[in-house]
């Protein structure tokens, strides 16, 4: 079994996200479940495990798209504060979670949980939609 970010096809990913588009240092995907309107996450172009892995460019730049695909997200979605979170435990590949909270809103004033048993699934044109903002608002 390959890596969940590397490899091209990859079942799990494809299941749960879809590729927004490659950035300078990272690919940014979004996921399926829109329980947190406009949830992504970035992963690394390259294959590494930590973000200390990376030399400065790497990680300069990586953290500038990090930076970059956030604001989108709360530009394109207003929501009262954007989670980031970086785990990797049993997915060992250097990636972001891109959390959009609202307030009133699913989770709000708690961690974000990584799977969300009632999850909320959009129709095919609304991911494409969601999808063609952010490649706009970050011109990918």
């Amino acid at each position: 079994m390959g890596c969940f970010y590397c490899d091209e096809h990859h079942e799990g990913r494809e299941a749960i996200m879809i590729e927004v588009g490659k950035m300078k240092a990272g690919t940014l995907y979004l996921f399926k479940d829109q329980a947190h309107k406009g949830r992504c996450a970035l992963a690394l172009n390259s294959h590494k495990k930590e973000l200390f892995e990376c030399d400065e460019q790497e990680r300069n730049q990586y953290c500038a798209d990090l930076a970059a695909a956030s604001q989108a997200v709360k530009k394109l979605w207003g929501c009262t504060k954007i989670n980031l979170g970086s785990f990797g435990d049993t997915n060992p590949h250097l990636h972001f979670h891109i959390v959009p909270k609202y307030e009133g809103g699913f989770e709000f004033g708690g961690s974000f949980a990584i799977g969300n048993p009632e999850p909320v699934l959009l129709k095919d044109e609304e991911y494409a939609e969601m999808i063609a903002a952010l490649k706009q608002e970050l011109g990918l």
